[in-house]
């Protein structure tokens, strides 16, 4: 991707994920967990299409598996007593490193071809979901599926290691 598509890219789809997150706050339980449970092979469900007319996104298979990543991150129960899990300064790759994923299996994500990255994100949705780690950078999800691009590929490992280094400082300090 030309540099200056991935920035104009950047610039539109971050807010678009956000708007996307703030929707799904509202969904019935019963709907978010038809979005979790979503093929994204198929056609997508009912709530999909509303959620992506609602905010510009295409109805690809890429929006699919972002629809279903979001509604795994999206917390459960009624809407009422949801809090957002979207924060933009929570960057993913500082949630991964809170979680605890080891620096294999990010080492793993980041010699994935982009065509294969969907699955691994997934996984990692699941995963923060189970560490239930807090609101995170929702639009990093989408850079990284979106864009064939290094540089959100750079700033997640970034992220993950400066986390990872003020979590050592932070030991360090704490054991003086």
């Amino acid at each position: 991707m030309p540099p200056e598509d991935a920035v104009t890219q950047a610039t539109s789809l971050g807010p678009k994920v956000a708007s996307l997150a703030a929707k799904m706050l509202e969904l019935d339980p019963g709907a978010l967990a038809r979005l979790r449970r979503m093929d994204v092979c198929g056609p997508g469900e009912l709530e999909f299409w509303k959620l992506v007319t609602a905010v510009d996104l295409p109805g690809d298979g890429k929006t699919l598996r972002l629809v279903k990543i979001l509604a795994t991150l999206a917390p459960k129960g009624e809407s009422a007593s949801r809090r957002s899990f979207h924060d933009f300064e929570r960057p993913l790759g500082a949630a991964l490193c809170d979680a605890g994923l080891s620096e294999a299996r990010l080492a793993r994500f980041l010699a994935l071809p982009v065509q294969q990255r969907g699955e691994a994100l997934e996984r990692w949705a699941r995963f923060l979901a189970a560490q239930n780690t807090g609101a995170l950078n929702c639009a990093d999800f989408a850079y990284l599926l979106f864009s064939s691009d290094v540089r959100p590929v750079r700033r997640l490992a970034e992220a993950y290691y400066r986390q990872l280094d003020r979590k050592k400082a932070q030991e360090e300090g704490e054991s003086e």
